[in-house]
């Protein structure tokens, strides 16, 4: 027994491939993967402030369309409105037609008839120019109209395919975002999900100061795991958070500025009655539906989830105790604790099945807990993205 044993050791020893008998883990490469992470950052900032130019480019095309539409309507109505008109001038020039003023001379009435006719038909005659001039501009104005329309129609077809193929590609961006968020994290980042703060939050005020506390307890607790991950070496600090960003800008730093979340237009302003009759609180903007929606400023998500009669909302801690809200979203990228620069794409507004509809966005900027006017503090829309304060 035991010498066939043996001979089974030894065979089955001859039959195992050369080197060692377990191959030993890869150890992973986290500073390739924080340098990966940082890059590809960047190319969501990028891609997100491209997306929101395709969005403003799309909105305004369909603006010039309705402008053009109600224009080639108008001319129609009053091209429709003067038919009478038209057909008692069409009659005249047919009737012309059919009988010049050259032939006036062989009619059978006598010279001074004859004479009549001829002066009165000669004045007639480039006024009745004059109608038909005017009529066939009519018309080629109206052609010329609607070949712009279905023109600019194709134009913001494509548009509205370029736009299309842009979210597609944002989101397998934010897909590889989210996988490294996870690897460097030693986490899965959809289980950071919201939790139950929304439902323990009396108000908003409220929320702000949960989720300031769950936030500083997350950072704490994320810390320990990495410590205790990480081999402990004599002499070096311990690990931190390697998705934070090497440069966070204070919020309040002199003339610095928000970009916007959303590439849309202001429809309430800050401190105007809503339709309850008391001030807004913040800003509400009408856009495109689906449309990206990025962080206003440098900061960490503290709240991802739904609260109340917000919907789906986003709180950002900015620091210098100032947050960001970001209500009406239909869909969030982002999860409780995630770092975040200016720019960055956090989420989209909901789609619809409407044509011509819009989403409305809903944002607020508080102090202290305590609501301030943020389109004081946005870039102005004449400055250029390089201009701005948006990383590149």
């Amino acid at each position: 027994m035991r010498r066939g044993l043996l001979s089974a050791i030894v065979v089955g020893g001859l039959l195992l491939p050369a080197g060692p008998p377990f191959a030993a883990p890869e150890k992973p490469n986290v500073d390739a993967d924080v340098a990966q992470f940082a890059g590809v950052r960047l190319e969501a900032v990028a891609a997100a402030r491209a997306e929101q130019k395709k969005e403003r480019g799309l909105v305004a095309l369909d603006l010039a369309i309705g402008v053009m539409e109600l224009g080639a309507a108008t001319k129609q109505q009053q091209f429709e409105q003067s038919g009478e008109a038209q057909e008692r001038l069409l009659g005249v020039l047919e009737r012309l037609a059919r009988a010049p003023p050259g032939s006036i001379a062989f009619a059978p009435e006598g010279p001074v008839d004859r004479v009549r006719s001829g002066i009165l038909i000669a004045a007639a005659v480039p006024a009745l120019q004059a109608q038909a001039q005017a009529l066939s501009g009519q018309v080629a104005a109206l052609a010329a109209a609607r070949s712009e329309i279905a023109a600019r129609k194709d134009e913001a077809a494509a548009a509205r395919q370029a736009l299309v193929k842009a979210r597609e590609a944002l989101v397998l961006l934010l897909g590889r975002r989210g996988e490294l968020i996870g690897r460097l994290l030693h986490d899965d980042p959809k289980s950071a999900g919201a939790s139950d703060l929304g439902t323990q939050a009396s108000d908003l005020f409220d929320l702000i100061k949960r989720a300031d506390a769950a936030t500083d307890l997350r950072n704490k607790q994320l810390i320990v795991r990495l410590s205790a991950g990480a081999p402990a070496k004599k002499g070096l600090p311990p690990p931190t958070d390697p998705t934070r960003p090497k440069e966070l800008r204070s919020f309040d730093a002199p003339r610095v500025t928000m970009v916007w979340p959303v590439a849309g237009d202001i429809t309430h302003r800050f401190g105007e009655a809503d339709k309850s009759g008391r001030p807004s609180q913040g800003l509400t903007m009408s856009v495109l539906p689906n449309g990206v929606v990025v962080a206003p400023f440098d900061g960490q998500v503290q709240y991802a989830g739904v609260f109340g009669a917000y919907g789906l909302i986003l709180i950002i801690r900015h620091g210098a105790d100032y947050h960001s809200l970001l209500a009406g979203l239909g869909r969030a990228d982002v999860t409780s604790g995630q770092w975040l620069l200016a720019g960055e794409p956090v989420g989209a507004l909901p789609e619809t099945d409407e044509k011509n509809a819009s989403a409305t966005f809903y944002m607020e900027l508080r102090r202290d807990g305590r609501p301030v006017d943020p389109q004081s503090r946005l870039v102005s829309r004449d400055v250029k993205p390089e201009d701005s304060k948006v990383r590149e």
